[in-house]
């Protein structure tokens, strides 16, 4: 029999009791940490589950001040490029531009506009040097695939040097009508691009989440199966800014192995895991490394681990427990899983969680994956 048949709750269990108040609801303040090292304007995560988060839903999370953690249920390639589209999305400063070689065709640009959604891109000769940019305005009437764009790109260019400003890149665009603007050293080798869709895009969306670059974050959920490693290093090297171990039972030696072998490999990497329920599963995640402890065993909308297996703490109970392990040592806690109404995302911070992850939430918008149908003349999503 079980020794301990404590107190449960969860979110229809309880309302909070209002207190007095001097505070204006356009005054309040909804920043929190993700991690220690990553801040958000808002308390919202999107779920890492395929029909919520790929690229569209995460840029779209981090625009708003969120960040979208992108499914772990595509090849390591492909969960990678998603990655990578995200941190090409908007910059500062691009480090590294997409750029295409002198030889290239009308077709190549079409193909390349189709993976990465760019306008236009710098043309390098065979010796790296800056040749020219082709962009939307070159390809307007162009409809031969086969065309070399050195016949039609750009060559007179207005550029910048490698200390160049925003605010610089931004009088140039405003002086010379241009939207791009390359960045090269003196020997006239691209060493960056700044664009004016990026700035405008900051002045859009001035709580995003980005990085120091000024990159669009991102996170990416791996297993723990045996080419969890090898996920970790591809995400890596797509500059993921955050990883999460993703599993039903955070409190498993697979889970613990993997985070502290992602912890010895990448010392400096942001690294979330669950789900526990427990505050002594919060310590053995945080001893082994991570960054940020996601709680909820079942109580997700579609999820199943409390009736296929009978296992579960109510939601804001495991939030509970999770905290005051977390509090201790200022690591976050992510809620996950359960809330209906908005009134539970507050409840759910009420009892100590730092960030919500949805994925009902945001399943049936425009920027989760999956096509749109209509039925009876009501939108869904496929």
């Amino acid at each position: 029999m079980p020794k301990n048949l404590g107190q449960g709750l969860t979110f229809d269990d309880i309302l909070l009791v209002p207190d007095y108040s001097e505070v204006l609801p356009k005054n309040v303040i909804t920043k929190t940490k993700l991690t220690k090292n990553i801040n958000l304007h808002i308390p919202f995560m999107s779920a890492a589950m395929d029909t919520v988060t790929e690229s569209k839903m995460a840029i779209a999370m981090a625009e708003q001040g969120g960040i979208g953690i992108i499914h772990k249920n595509l090849s390591i390639a492909d969960q990678a490029r998603e990655v990578e589209k995200v941190k090409r999305y908007e910059a500062g400063r691009i480090t590294n531009p997409v750029t295409l070689p002198i030889d290239a065709t009308v077709g190549d640009v079409f193909a390349i506009q189709k993976k990465y959604h760019f306008g236009g891109f710098p043309v390098l000769d065979k010796n790296g040097f800056l040749a020219g940019i082709i962009t939307n305005r070159d390809l307007r009437f162009q409809k031969d695939e086969s065309i070399p764009i050195k016949k039609i790109m750009t060559t007179k260019l207005i550029t910048g040097g490698p200390d160049t400003s925003i605010e610089e890149a931004n009088n140039l665009f405003n002086k010379h009508a241009i939207e791009k603007l390359p960045l090269v050293d003196k020997n006239n080798k691209l060493v960056g691009l700044i664009t004016y869709r990026d700035i405008a895009k900051s002045k859009e969306y001035p709580n995003a989440t980005k990085d120091k670059l000024g990159r669009l974050c991102v996170g990416a959920a791996v297993g723990t199966g045996v080419d969890a490693l090898l996920q970790v290093e591809a995400l890596v090297k797509a500059d993921v800014d955050v990883i999460c171990v993703d599993t039903a039972h955070g409190h498993s030696k697979g889970v613990l192995d993997v985070v502290q072998k992602i912890r010895r490999s990448y010392p400096k990497l942001d690294i979330i895991a669950g789900n526990v329920a427990t505050e002594e599963a919060a310590l053995a995640l945080i001893k082994a490394g991570v960054n940020a402890v996601k709680v909820g065993i079942g109580p997700g909308s579609i999820c199943t681990t409390r009736i296929v297996s009978g296992v579960g703490v109510p939601q804001l109970s495991a939030i509970s427990a999770v905290y005051q392990a977390c509090k201790k040592f200022n690591i976050p806690v992510i809620a996950d899983g359960g809330v209906k109404h908005s009134g539970d995302a507050v409840k759910a911070l009420a009892f100590g969680a730092d960030v919500i992850m949805s994925g009902s939430m945001f399943a049936g918008t425009d920027e989760s994956p999956g096509d749109t149908i209509a039925i009876n003349d009501q939108k869904f999503k496929k």
